[in-house]
């Protein structure tokens, strides 16, 4: 399947921004389940430098503005081909040992549900491959899906607690119990194209779980199902805020920020 995606973030200031330095992980992954055929990045406003490609694989590009005012637009668009591969992630070009994968954060320190969601997922004795299954069905089951319920700052006790999220949400909870499971598991950013031609969405999330000699496997808890040739995968980390597409700092600057993003995509024939 070819998928073509816009994504633009803007970001607007209520005074002048004396420095800001931005670190963009916006380059689609470079693996067996997804060719880039066409990508750019843009910026309305500042220097855009190739910087390095990280040790996941990221392709890090920074951009530099000084005395910005107004607002900054960062633009990716491009086309993807996408293989279903039935979860498996193939041909990742990172250097990270998966067991750092097992250590928690504040969005996915473990809980007393994330325990109960581990031992109902492990009354059955069978195989590994059934266990993950089988948790990532539990964990879809875990909470209802409610835009706008939650945010970037909420973990995954939170949201158990109050039994409602957003697909941040599905995903540091299904990463929690299964590194509770002590199970590499880590947070992914990307696109999904949720119908043909479907037009406008949003950035989506879900998670990966290393299964010894079978490698990581993509889950999507929030559509109880594994990763197919509808998703497109940017970046990875321990959480929401380490898999961040754009993170930045800013210098000398105390006013308001407000972030808006939009995405748009469609299927290619």
């Amino acid at each position: 399947m070819k998928i073509k995606i816009n994504h633009t973030t803007t970001y607007s200031y209520e005074s002048t921004v004396p420095k800001l330095i931005q670190c963009l992980k916006l380059y689609p992954t470079v693996c067996k389940n997804q060719e880039v055929l066409e990508w750019e990045i843009k910026a309305s406003s500042g220097k855009i430098v190739d910087s390095h490609t990280d040790a996941l694989g990221h392709k890090i590009l920074n951009i530099f503005n000084n005395n910005l005012d107004g607002t900054l637009k960062i633009t990716s668009t491009g086309l993807v081909k996408t293989r279903d591969l039935s979860g498996l992630v193939k041909g990742l070009k990172e250097k990270v040992n998966p067991l750092c994968f097992l250590r928690d954060t504040k969005l996915t320190k473990p809980c007393k549900n994330i325990e109960k969601i581990f031992k109902q997922a492990s009354k059955k004795k069978d195989d590994l491959i059934e266990f993950v299954h089988r948790l990532n069905l539990i964990v879809s089951d875990s909470i209802k899906y409610s835009e706008g319920s939650t945010n970037t700052s909420t973990c995954s006790e939170q949201a158990l607690r109050q039994g409602k999220g957003v697909c941040q949400d599905f995903a540091h909870i299904l990463i929690s119990v299964a590194r509770f499971a002590e199970l590499p598991a880590r947070y992914i950013n990307g696109f999904l194209l949720e119908d043909i031609n479907s037009g406008r969405n949003s950035t989506h999330a879900w998670t990966e779980i290393f299964i010894k000699d079978l490698g990581w496997v993509a889950f999507d808890p929030s559509h109880k199902k594994c990763v197919d040739h509808t998703y497109v995968r940017i970046s990875a980390g321990l959480d929401f805020v380490d898999a961040s597409m754009i993170k930045g700092i800013k210098t000398n600057y105390s006013g308001g920020e407000m972030l808006e993003s939009k995405v748009y995509i469609n299927h290619c024939q």
